[in-house]
């Protein structure tokens, strides 16, 4: 449903422990309040099943009652809810996207380490994912990072590339930075 610039929008978070028909439930709570799902993310990690989504409808009386019912409604089926205010939400930062993967023996600190150094690059995270799992041969736990990046047009890709892998060496990690398609 995109009727132009002047959809009034709105982001919603929720958490709750999972259960067949919690998606449902939740999302038949914004479709009979008028609003129409744009963009959303949905997981259940190890038992809690998390909800972000970005809701929008033309009529900003719509938003305006999902702004205020959401939480009573998330209570009712499960779920703690946050509302992020009616607001206008800003389109991705300019730049050249590309994906990022980085894998290795599980460590603490290589999120932290990766992501501060592409903030220190004035890169903007777009998405990130990452996995554990047991390694097939070993099961010596293997973690994988995953991550759609916009990387200013002012900031040499080059230099943005050099500096994880030089960080992903001093990690003992490998890393794959592509042009997103």
């Amino acid at each position: 449903m995109i009727k132009g610039s002047h959809m009034s929008q709105l982001v919603i978070t929720a958490v709750g422990s999972d259960r067949p028909g919690l998606v449902d439930a939740f999302t038949g709570y914004l479709h009979d309040a008028g609003a129409n799902i744009a963009d959303s993310r949905m997981i259940n990690l190890r038992g809690q099943f998390a909800i972000l989504i970005l809701v929008e409808s033309d009529d900003e009386d719509v938003i305006r009652k999902i702004a205020n019912d959401a939480v009573d409604a998330g209570n009712e089926v499960g779920l703690e809810v946050r509302v992020a205010g009616d607001r206008k939400i800003e389109a991705r930062m300019q730049g050249q996207p590309y994906r990022v993967k980085v894998f290795a023996m599980d460590q603490p600190g290589i999120v932290h380490r990766v992501t501060h150094l592409l903030h220190q690059n004035k890169v903007n995270i777009e998405e990130l994912q990452t996995t554990l799992s047991a390694g097939s041969y070993s099961g010596t736990p293997l973690f994988t990072m995953n991550m759609l990046i916009t990387i200013p047009r002012d900031v040499a890709v080059k230099q943005v590339r050099a500096e994880l892998e030089k960080l992903c060496d001093e990690l003992n990690c490998d890393v794959d930075v592509d042009a997103a398609v």
